[in-house]
């Protein structure tokens, strides 16, 4: 009990209600922005998908809101239900961290301007699918540890609850089939532990199976594309269908090449291992306060299988960082998935902070003159720069500042 309070001394109130308003401010400014350019930006367009010309990826929140649009404007709707479901993740992500990890850790992963606030820094993130899949991972990850923390764990009943979420998720957008490995394998150990790792294999084994099924034969065609065009016109005729909603039935292949070309400037491949490196440092920080090996170590030690699946699920989720050129939200969520799946690794095999960590902790309580150094390093980390999520090929994903991004 001392220590926590110890540590949460160190993050005064005021300093959360500053962070709070920071992110409220910049929050209004990017639905003011979003708002303003309806219904023809890019990220209104992706969220026009539906299923008025036929059954297509991506079209779930599409067709909810092109239902609810009879009774409240689509823009209205979704401004508000985007603003209480991100305020929501960002709560509830808080205090399920909480729970695991040390305060200083969970402090300096919510100060990132890319792990959980790419969409409120990045304001042509603001608005996208990406919130929902975050939302559904947490959750993911929430039923895997139920799997190894109740006293009488429904092993089938989790998996069913994880198997609706992810297809959820798929229907949302597919990007989640490169983030859900992780968490496949963490509930492939459930498996192994009751000595079922044959159900699992069936299990995961279907539900890609069904994802890439979605992802891949139902991408859409022209005649698709124009009668999702037209039922919207129906409401909004000022529609022209030139950004996101021109994707749809265009070849992988070609969405491919087009990303190989853009990878091969060094200004943009140079600004993105910096944008990852920035990014990175609140986990490894992590990462070096609790030092995760051996709890991965005892996990994994009694499936040669599973062991033989973890360095693949953990690379999976780098595989779209090749494959697209939006590369800001796609860190965002591979960061988060690694978080989630660490939250979930430490739920199910608790394990203390490293001692340099508590060290740390009563040193900057003790001295004013660091503390007043960690508060300096913390807002410039914070503040003074910002990962976006898509650039021009020859231009560079890290910017400086968020104390900028009004202008």
């Amino acid at each position: 009990m001392k220590r926590t309070q110890s540590s949460q001394s160190i993050v005064p109130p005021a300093a959360v209600y500053i962070y709070l308003v920071i992110i409220t401010v910049l929050a209004l400014y990017a639905a003011v922005v979003l708002y303003q350019h309806f219904p023809n930006m890019y990220t209104w367009e992706e969220l026009f998908i539906n299923y008025e010309g036929g059954f297509i990826r991506r079209g779930l929140i599409g067709q909810l809101l092109f239902l609810a649009d009879r009774v409240v404007p689509m823009p209205v709707c979704y401004l508000v239900l985007y603003f209480v479901c991100f305020y929501a993740f960002l709560y509830v992500a808080y205090k399920k961290l909480m729970r695991v990890f040390d305060p200083i850790v969970v402090a300096f992963l919510f100060i990132s301007p890319v792990i959980f606030l790419l969409p409120v820094t990045d304001r042509y993130v603001f608005g996208r699918k990406d919130l929902f899949i975050e939302i559904i991972l947490l959750y993911i990850t929430q039923f895997c540890v139920y799997c190894f923390t109740k006293e009488k764990p429904s092993l089938y009943k989790n998996t069913l609850c994880i198997s609706i979420l992810f297809i959820i998720g798929t229907l949302i957008h597919e990007m989640i089939i490169f983030y859900f490995p992780l968490f496949a394998v963490l509930l492939g150990m459930a498996y192994a532990r009751q000595k079922k790792i044959f159900q699992w294999l069936c299990i995961t084994g279907i539900l890609f199976a069904i994802a890439l099924l979605l992802a891949v034969m139902f991408s859409g065609n022209a005649d698709i594309r124009e009668a999702i065009c037209a039922s919207w016109r129906q409401s909004y005729p000022e529609l022209a269908c030139k950004r996101a909603l021109r994707f749809i039935g265009v070849s992988f292949y070609d969405n491919t090449l087009e990303s190989f070309h853009h990878h091969m400037h060094w200004v943009t491949v140079g600004s993105f291992f910096l944008a990852v490196l920035l990014s990175a440092m609140p986990l490894l920080f992590l990462w070096q306060a609790y030092r995760p090996y051996a709890a991965i170590r005892a996990l994994f030690a009694d499936s040669f299988v599973l062991r033989l699946a973890f360095w693949p699920a953990v690379f999976a989720p780098c595989i779209l960082l090749v494959l697209t050129v939006d590369y800001g939200r796609h860190v965002s969520l591979s960061f988060l998935s690694y978080l989630f799946f660490l939250h979930a690794l430490f739920s199910v095999q608790p394990h203390a902070a490293a001692p340099w960590l508590h060290k740390l902790k009563e040193a900057i309580s003790a001295s004013p003159r660091l503390r007043c150094a960690a508060y300096f390093f913390v807002i410039t980390y914070g503040l003074c720069w910002r990962m976006v999520h898509h650039q021009p090929s020859g231009e560079s994903y890290v910017i400086p500042g968020v104390l900028l991004y009004l202008q």
